[in-house]
Parts: C-alpha cells; sequence; structure tokens
C-alpha cells in the first residue's frame, strides 16, 4: 500500500507520458496522496501563520478545511480533464480516471500556489501556467486511434 502511494508520488512530480497510467490508480494510492499533499501544506502553514490558537486543534482543524477545499480544487480540474479529453479524443475520460489524474497533476502546482501566497502573495498566480502545463501536456501524448475508410 505505501509503495503504490510513493509510486503514484514519485510519478506526479513531473508531467509525461509515463503520469497518464496514474488514470487508473487505486484509490488508496490517489487518496493517500492526498491526505500527504493535506499533511504538508498543513504543517508549512502552521510554521508560516504561527497561530495563538490552542495548536492540536488548529491542526486538526486546518488540515480538515486543506483536504476539503483540495477535493474540491481537484473535481473542478477533473471536469478540465474531463473536457479536454474530450477535445482530443472525441471521448471523454470516466469520472473515475480523471479524478486520479487530476490528483496527480495538481499536487506540485496546487502546493507551489500555497508556497508563493504564505511567503510572495503577489506572485500566487505563477503556478496558475504551471497548473496548466500539468494537467496538459501529458494529455497531449495520448495515442489518437486513426479511423481508416471501410473497404469496399
Amino acid at each position: 500500500m505505501f509503495s503504490s502511494i510513493l509510486t503514484f508520488l514519485r510519478l506526479s512530480l513531473y508531467p509525461a507520458k509515463q503520469v497518464l497510467r496514474l488514470r487508473l490508480a487505486p484509490l488508496h494510492a490517489y487518496m493517500g496522496a492526498t491526505f500527504v499533499f493535506t499533511v504538508i501544506v498543513t504543517l508549512m502553514d502552521f510554521l508560516f501563520l504561527r497561530p495563538d490558537f490552542f495548536i492540536p486543534m488548529w491542526l486538526f482543524l486546518h488540515g480538515f478545511a486543506v483536504f476539503f477545499f483540495y477535493l474540491i480544487w481537484v473535481a473542478c480540474i477533473a471536469l478540465l480533464v474531463q473536457l479536454l479529453t474530450r477535445i482530443r479524443m472525441k471521448r471523454a475520460w470516466p469520472y473515475r480516471q480523471a479524478w486520479p489524474y487530476a490528483v496527480a497533476m495538481t499536487l506540485v502546482p496546487t502546493f507551489l500556489m500555497v508556497l508563493l501566497f504564505q511567503w510572495l502573495p503577489i506572485y500566487s498566480w505563477v503556478p496558475a501556467p504551471i497548473l496548466l502545463y500539468y494537467v496538459g501536456y501529458p494529455l497531449t501524448q495520448i495515442p489518437i486511434k486513426k479511423n481508416r475508410g471501410s473497404r469496399t
């Protein structure tokens, strides 16, 4: 189980043709990657924000909020993936395949977005083109079946 989560995380670091296989990843792989992302972002926010609230409660509530909003973000990106695959292949990926791919391709750009928002808020828009590249480039590597004319 942990090896598949680590493989999922490793493959999602760089957009390449191999990432297309992650659309078939098991549930524990992409939800585990989401949990790892949530823990890292929560700890990073804790270091930047230095809350004066009861720390265990703040960590729990903030982690829950990060997890919840990240899942909403991934849902929107999964819809974008379905749109792009419909345009590219004339048939959209099912949502159960678009979701793991969206998780894989949003981990790095979303982390950069959060990091830049905490560090230099004026540059928090910079990861948006990176996100579009991460999501879009591997989809251009999908092999397209060519329809041959009927033989008569």
